[in-house]
């Protein structure tokens, strides 16, 4: 028998084909190994990669900016306690407008950077008076409050076609600015 010459080269192939199957072949699972499959879509792995990143700071973002917080003012309100409106205040300036002998009732309440004050006068007040009423409730708060603060103003007389006047004062103005209803 003739012994068979193996040249360099077909050894090198025999090698190469024998990697192959090793690379190619099966785990106990029936699947290719996982370091070929990602050798062989390393373009879609890094895809699906990128793609997860881009989902999860979009997720952060959505958080941080629809959903983050329990303030419902957000930064408005920024600077309220150096200006708060305490409880005694706003019962001083209750109490004093129905002290007033022309007012049958009045309300205070702050919501937010917004004073609401209520004020029913009787049926023999005019609207002039009714309004100087409302300036004169204006000089229990301070000058940082007013200019903090803006004011809403609902003036309403007790007889039956009586006027419902509502004023508003911003914090950056000195006057009321009144509308009729």
């Amino acid at each position: 028998m003739k012994k068979l010459k193996v040249d360099s080269k077909s050894k090198k192939e025999v090698k190469v084909n024998e990697k192959r199957k090793k690379e190619n072949s099966i785990d106990e699972f029936g699947g290719r190994k996982k370091k070929n499959i990602i050798a062989r879509h390393k373009f879609l792995f890094l895809l699906c990669l990128l793609a997860f990143i881009v989902c999860v700071m979009l997720f952060y973002i959505f958080f941080s900016l629809f959903i983050g917080g329990n303030d419902p003012y957000g930064d408005r309100l920024k600077g309220i306690n150096s200006v708060k409106i305490s409880s005694k205040l706003k019962n001083e300036v209750h109490e004093s407008l129905d002290a007033i002998e022309n007012v049958s009732s009045s309300s205070v309440r702050v919501q937010g950077k917004i004073i609401y004050i209520h004020i029913n006068v009787k049926e023999n007040v005019g609207l002039d008076r009714a309004k100087e009423i409302a300036n004169e409730s204006l000089g229990k708060f301070s000058d940082e409050q007013k200019k903090y603060y803006d004011f809403g103003f609902f003036l309403k007389q007790e007889r039956e076609n009586g006027f419902i006047v509502t004023g508003t004062k911003n914090a950056n103005s000195d006057k009321i600015v009144w509308l009729k209803s």
